[in-house]
């Protein structure tokens, strides 16, 4: 895979968690050995899904696969709720399926290796789904699971949320218009909307804020990924070779863009039945509605993975950390799926007019037909380029984690860390192998004995025995919310030296030396929405569950 930093995530996350911090932002080891504050940037949903397997008893690498196996499992669950909820169950069938395969679903796992994007596809059809529930009963209880799956959504990957925001915006007008109770409905949607935030405050709100004191704008949408050089060529959708490669410039790409030629066959036998079921309707519902929703948000997702759009990315800046303009096709999927199921759903309606069970089992059998050739036929790509034998171990160690995998991705390093050019012209920080920290401390000045009492991702303690005075230099990289404290009393930090490194004077005796990585205001504001989010949807979701025990109750008492 291209993003082969996984198992070093998980297993830092699950260090994390058992040196006692129910979020560790902060992790060692990563940033070339001196640490830097990964889950305060990178969404951590896929890290806890898969921590939760490690825990009963899985291996690093057995419990991302699981994760993997069950991200497949509830998309193809959500999709055909979302798909049976709107259109019926046959055509959800067949909708759930061109979803699960679809071809940027294999891209995700088996080529880019991005874990988070694919669960942001997972959960993308549940928020449709709750927000197609809201219309149809504009209750408290679906407000909360609306807004737990948005909330959810940004976890997984807030690069997806973001864009997912003006296809949630458009599908909200349409049922706006359509909803009998618009003012109590557009309540309800933006409580869900608030409730979503809220929940996600932990995480969103520091990662916007301070996004600033780190490499983020300088490396990752200038170099790393410049969505310039990565549109996608309109032929590319129709053919692209399957490839284990990158994505280029000049419409050459070492990976694939195509929707498949049975989803796109499928897409205009579902355009042949809505023409010709309004020819003989001669009306629009709102099932009929949605489709030309659905078409025209199919299109505007394809639109915006081409050169075409060019204008509305330098427009809106921020679309700029999207950074491969082809991560559209993660709405393209979705929505080619519904249209795909439509076509079920208009020919069913044109040529059931009767009872015949025997049309009826016809139309079944063909749906299940496809289904099965789809299944076949795509199969194939749902497959390692190659695979490689290794351990929990051997993709655990420190010079794994702190030379190879930090080579890979170091956006997070705090601004200001000495950095030079590759000999491709790219940005690097100025650390060779032979510079990795092999201790957690070094002494600049001065003499002295220092033994270690606790080495932490986010607390680390050391006993101090000065001859003279000294100068104290942490392993680890300053960024906000680092303090230091001799003898329990907060002393000033230095960090102007080449890799920002935490920096302090120690005067001469013994003395004890505390660093710990504390919460910034913006942060302790973040958690507290998100327990505030938390209590509430508990109350809310007591109170519904006391309000149906009671109607079943009184039901009861009735009978």
């Amino acid at each position: 895979m291209h993003d082969d930093q996984h198992i070093a995530r998980l297993f830092l996350l699950d260090q994390g968690l058992r040196q006692g911090n129910l979020y560790p932002r902060w992790v060692g080891q990563l940033g070339f050995g001196y640490g830097y504050p990964l889950f305060n940037f990178y969404p951590p949903l896929i890290y806890y899904i898969s921590e939760f397997f490690h825990l009963v008893g899985f291996s690093y690498i057995w419990s991302v696969k699981l994760m993997l196996i069950l991200g497949f499992i509830l998309a193809a669950f959500g999709s055909y709720w979302l798909i049976r909820r709107i259109l019926g169950r046959w055509p959800a069938m067949l909708g759930a399926t061109v979803y699960t395969y679809f071809f940027y679903h294999s891209v995700n796992v088996y080529v880019r290796g991005a874990f988070a994007e694919f669960f942001a596809m997972t959960v993308l059809p549940f928020v449709f789904l709750f927000l197609h529930r809201l219309y149809e009963k504009n209750s408290l209880a679906n407000s909360v699971f609306f807004g737990i799956s948005l909330a959810l959504l940004v976890l997984a990957h807030p690069l997806i949320a973001f864009p997912a925001v003006i296809f949630i915006g458009f599908i909200f007008l349409f049922y706006l218009l359509a909803a009998k109770d618009k003012i109590n409905f557009a309540k309800a949607a933006v409580i869900g909307g608030m409730i979503g935030l809220g929940l996600s405050a932990f995480f969103w709100l520091p990662s916007l804020a301070e996004k600033q004191y780190t490499l983020t704008d300088k490396i990752l949408t200038t170099e790393l990924a410049a969505y310039q050089e990565h549109f996608v060529c309109p032929y590319q959708f129709w053919y692209s070779p399957w490839g284990y490669g990158g994505s280029g410039d000049n419409c050459q790409s070492g990976l694939t863009f195509q929707l498949g030629k049975i989803p796109i066959a499928l897409t205009g036998l579902s355009l042949a039945g809505f023409v010709v079921y309004i020819f003989k309707k001669k009306k629009l519902s709102l099932t009929t509605g949605y489709y030309l929703l659905s078409v025209f948000l199919l299109l505007f997702s394809l639109f915006m993975a081409t050169g075409y759009s060019a204008f509305i990315w330098k427009a809106v800046s921020p679309l700029a950390y999207l950074q491969w303009p082809w991560r559209f096709l993660t709405f393209t999927a979705l929505f080619i799926s519904i249209i795909c199921a439509y076509g079920v759903y208009f020919f069913k309606k044109l040529l059931l007019r009767d009872t015949s069970t025997l049309l009826r089992m016809t139309i079944n059998i063909t749906v299940l037909i496809i289904v099965i050739v789809t299944v076949i036929k795509y199969s194939p790509y749902f497959r390692p380029q190659r695979l490689i034998s290794t351990t929990d171990a051997a993709r655990t160690s420190f010079e794994e984690i702190a030379w190879r995998v930090s080579g890979t991705s170091y956006e997070f390093v705090p601004k200001g860390v000495a950095t030079k050019k590759t000999s491709l012209g790219t940005t690097t920080l100025a650390i060779n192998e032979n510079d990795l920290p092999r201790q957690p401390y070094q002494i600049v000045s001065g003499q002295g004995r220092v033994t270690t009492g606790k080495n932490n991702f986010s607390e680390k303690i050391f006993t101090v025995t000065a001859a003279s005075p000294l100068v104290f230099r942490l392993n680890t990289y300053y960024f906000p919310g680092w303090i230091a404290k001799v003898d329990g009393q907060k002393t000033a930090i230095n960090d102007n030296n080449p890799l920002k490194l935490i920096t302090v004077n120690v005067p001469a005796g013994r003395h004890q030396l505390a660093f710990r990585f504390t919460d910034t205001p913006v942060r302790i504001l973040s958690d507290w929405l998100s327990i505030i989010s938390v209590i509430l949807v508990l109350a809310v979701s007591g109170w519904e569950v006391k309000n149906t025990l009671a109607s079943h109750h009184n039901s009861g008492k009735q009978a």
